[in-house]
């Protein structure tokens, strides 16, 4: 009696891994193998994110999300279904600037640059301030099919595996029957502002504020949300054109979403660059308000980045701005690219 209790149990066991494999009891899905195709104008330093996350929608419904350092290429367990899904750089939770939201609604996901304050800088009634977002690139699939058909080929085909032998190397070989490739995008772009002066000499800073800029980017949409905000331009280098008549011009970057909508800038828009100039006294301040409208032109972006924009005031032949002719401190001039000593001077600087 021992005996045949003991042989019909293992006759159980051999027709439960029949119809389904050990290793595969979870579940009756197919693998399927995301690759992500990586470009030299995402990342052009040749450094690939540390880690992307991948968000799956079945039928319409979110289904499950996962966050590999598989960069290249990693597998997923899919049930049957029709399945899109969209990627982002890293996780997240890595991203301190950047607030996510909707990431399971596939209509909705959008990512939004967080507020900031500036000790120098006073808002108007309803204006919003933020960062200059971090540098993330994102993707999205095209609608792919997990049929019951290639469920039941992939089962069969690994049921056979276990009963042959294993390959020289030791490893059982997998069989991929689909393959999602996704094509990463940086959704950030960068904003250029060139401004002439002629005494450039005498600048010693510059910061400025940038009216009138997307706050927020829909992920899986490619286009930047109808929200608008305000965004700071702090790092400035100086160029002398012509030493003789020491006129040369002002540079400040950013990184930016864009503008909203999905817009280009037009003349319909009244956004304004408001800049403000310490003079090399460090007391004298000048400040500027530009109208910038349909100034802005779209260039060809830097490797890594979306797109360029990029805004020109003046020329070497007609400045800009026209800073007064003040005397250094001490004898001390000279242009510094940073604007920390500005905290500590009490002036009223207008934006």
């Amino acid at each position: 009696m021992r005996k045949f209790t003991l042989i019909l149990l293992f006759a159980m066991t051999l027709v439960a891994c029949q119809r389904r494999p050990l290793f595969y009891a979870a579940r009756e899905s197919v693998e399927v193998m995301v690759k992500v195709v990586w470009k030299v104008s995402v990342y052009p330093d040749g450094m690939k994110p540390s880690g992307i996350t991948l968000f799956y929608f079945r039928n319409g419904e979110y289904y499950m999300q996962q966050t590999t350092a598989n960069v290249d290429s990693c597998a997923v367990q899919l049930e049957p279904g029709r399945y899109r899904l969209y990627m982002i750089t890293q996780s997240p939770e890595e991203y301190g600037n950047l607030e996510f939201d909707n990431l399971t609604d596939f209509d909705k996901a959008s990512v939004t640059a967080v507020e900031t304050k500036a000790n120098w800088y006073t808002r108007a009634d309803g204006e919003e301030l933020i960062v200059n977002p971090e540098m993330m690139a994102a993707g999205v699939s095209d609608e792919f099919e997990v049929t019951e058909a290639m469920v039941d080929e992939y089962q069969h085909r690994m049921q056979e595996q276990m009963f042959t032998k294993a390959d020289d190397s030791g490893a059982i070989v997998n069989y991929i029957t689909i393959r999602v490739p996704i094509y990463p995008k940086s959704i950030v772009s960068q904003y250029w502002v060139t401004i002439y002066s002629d005494n450039v000499d005498v600048l010693k800073a510059v910061r400025a504020s940038t009216s009138g800029m997307a706050k927020t980017y829909e992920l899986t949409r490619d286009v930047t949300a109808a929200g608008e905000a305000t965004q700071l331009i702090t790092q400035w280098s100086v160029t002398t054109d012509d030493p003789e008549k020491r006129i040369g011009h002002l540079d400040g970057r950013i990184t930016t979403f864009g503008f909203p909508n999905g817009e280009v800038p037009s003349v319909m828009r009244d956004s304004t660059l408001n800049v403000a100039a310490l003079m090399i006294d460090s007391e004298t301040v000048e400040n500027y308000v530009f109208n910038v409208g349909d100034k802005i032109t779209s260039e060809t972006p830097p490797l890594g980045y979306r797109a360029l924009y990029r805004l020109i005031f003046g020329s070497v032949t007609a400045p800009a701005i026209h800073p007064p002719d003040v005397a250094p401190v001490g004898g001390e001039g000279g242009f510094d690219a940073s604007v920390e000593d500005w905290e500590n001077i009490d002036v009223d600087i207008l934006m």
